[in-house]
């Protein structure tokens, strides 16, 4: 093993639950969210995308992103008048003040790199992956960092992974693969030929992906063990 390559967030990183949620906000203006359109904003019709269109720069993706935002306004019967204000509200969310790292992320990255291994990051992300590592006090513990936003391609699409790899110079089967959702961290890479390492941090409930006798990792200490002292 040669490298590690890390999802971002739910395996590195978070944001609180201070403050108020999508419902707080929109049963403040008098409306109800539309489930089923929140979650195809975050999960249905997303994961494995290519979406080259809404990438070739950060205008086009943001656009992209707020339309997709739109979209959850409009099907929670917001009309126009009020649809500026709560996407106002809403874009909030995305902002980097409410995310945090784990207790172990910094340290395990840190004697990774020290032990030789070279290290990515690999999530499906919006354009601003760097601030985000930044916010959380990550910077500079990844040799590479990859967005989904900036490829083109979300996990588990074998595009993003194939770059990712490339940029690290290996080949998968020299690579372990570290994230907390089932298709995207998991099946995605142990069918480009990585090896995968599943985390369930021990706040978060069962992913829905997940076989149900699946064990997870509620932490990453055990990595420092499974790669060993040095890449081989």
């Amino acid at each position: 093993m040669k490298a590690v390559i890390f999802d971002f967030y739910g395996t590195l990183a978070e944001a609180t639950n201070d403050g108020p949620t999508w419902e707080d906000v929109f049963a403040e203006h008098g409306y109800e969210l539309s489930q089923p359109a929140l979650n195809r904003l975050w999960n249905a019709g997303v994961d494995g995308l290519e979406h080259d269109e809404h990438s070739h720069s950060r205008d086009h993706y943001v656009a992209w992103q707020q339309s997709r935002l739109r979209e959850v306004l409009e099907e929670s019967g917001v009309p126009d008048g009020d649809d500026d204000l709560l996407f106002a509200r809403i874009m909030e969310f995305f902002g980097h003040d409410r995310l945090h790292a784990y207790d172990d992320s910094c340290d395990v990255l840190t004697t990774l790199r020290s032990r030789g291994f070279a290290i990515a990051i690999c999530s499906n992300w919006d354009w601003d992956l760097h601030e985000a590592i930044a916010a959380v006090g990550l910077t500079g513990t990844a040799d590479h960092v990859v967005s989904s936003a900036w490829v083109g391609a979300r996990k588990p699409h074998p595009r993003i992974y194939r770059h990712t790899l490339d940029l690290l110079a290996i080949d998968p089967a020299d690579a372990l693969f570290v994230g907390d959702t089932w298709s995207c961290d998991v099946d995605g890479p142990e069918a480009m030929g990585m090896r995968s390492y599943y985390i369930r941090r021990p706040h978060f409930g069962p992913e829905a992906g997940a076989p149900e006798d699946t064990a997870a990792h509620l932490d990453l200490g055990q990595l420092l063990d499974l790669v060993g002292k040095s890449p081989s």
